[in-house]
């Protein structure tokens, strides 16, 4: 029994069921139990609609999903009833000055893209590091453009891969999210820590947005639950969801602040909920 006792303590339940209960669907991260992709995928899948599969790292050897982990995501999604969005290696630098590692981002997107292809996810989410130095925006944008241009060579539409807002003006992404017809994934957390109005930026992209990153903000640090949001922000988030049909990834990354997540999106957007 205390076997037992102790995975239940090691896996403790999620509280509320939002899967199906919005007029968008709700994902959230694979790591949100301390444990591997597929122990994960089968504890949220009865609760939310997605799971965001998290491959922040590609330099180590197990960085990458293997064949078997990838045909049994499969399984557990038909099983479970749940779609899936791939966040991509956050390591890597597509804009790099240095040759080397952008031929190095290409290879790594080129072949994480095609191992996950089997599970169609509804996005690939996409980083496009920017060093703090960076100067020469020229630079950065035409060797970002091409090394996304290797990347997508192969076939892939650019609208599957969502560029995301990071900790730099998104401006300065556009040339390439426009050139290359990407799509955007909207982090509204990583905008409101920045002390940056949402509907300007949902505005502008709306028509390529297709995720939302949501969850609570506090001054300058993010990534906490979605009860953390000021009624203002949580007031300008819901406004915006309601003109807003793709997915929603509530993107913190414990059972606690999920937990509290979905009880705050399930009490304060009411008027979010599917219609029977």
């Amino acid at each position: 029994m205390s076997g037992v006792k102790e995975t239940e303590n090691a896996f403790p339940p999620l509280e509320t069921v939002c899967k199906k209960q919005f007029a968008f669907p709700v994902a959230c991260p694979s790591f949100v139990y301390r444990a591997g992709y597929m122990e994960n995928v089968r504890r949220l899948a009865p609760f939310v609609d997605e799971i965001q599969l998290l491959f922040f790292e590609s330099r180590s050897a197990d960085s990458r999903p293997s064949r078997s982990l990838i045909q049994e995501l499969v399984r557990l999604g038909r099983e479970g009833d749940i779609t899936y969005n791939v966040h991509l290696p956050s390591d890597i630098h597509p804009g790099h000055r240095d040759i080397d590692e952008r031929r190095r981002a290409a290879a790594v997107l080129t072949d994480l893209m095609a191992r996950c292809d089997p599970l169609n996810p509804t996005t690939f989410t996409l980083h496009l590091n920017r060093d703090a130095s960076e100067v020469n925006d020229a630079r950065w944008l035409e060797d970002t453009v091409g090394t996304l241009k290797a990347v997508l060579s192969g076939g892939a539409s650019g609208r599957r891969i969502s560029v995301e807002n990071t900790d730099y003006d998104f401006d300065l992404a556009a040339p390439v999210v426009e050139e290359l017809d990407l799509s955007v994934c909207m982090d509204m957390g990583h905008l409101m820590a920045r002390g940056k109005a949402l509907a300007p930026f949902f505005d502008r992209w709306q028509d390529r947005i297709t995720i939302v990153h949501l969850h609570g903000v506090a001054g300058t640090a993010d990534h906490l639950p979605l009860d953390r949001l000021s009624p203002a922000h949580m007031s300008a988030v819901l406004t915006l969801l309601n003109r807003f049909s793709g997915v929603v990834s509530l993107e913190v990354y414990s059972v606690d602040a999920l937990n509290a997540s979905i009880a705050h999106l399930m009490r304060e957007g009411d008027g979010l909920k599917a219609k029977d």
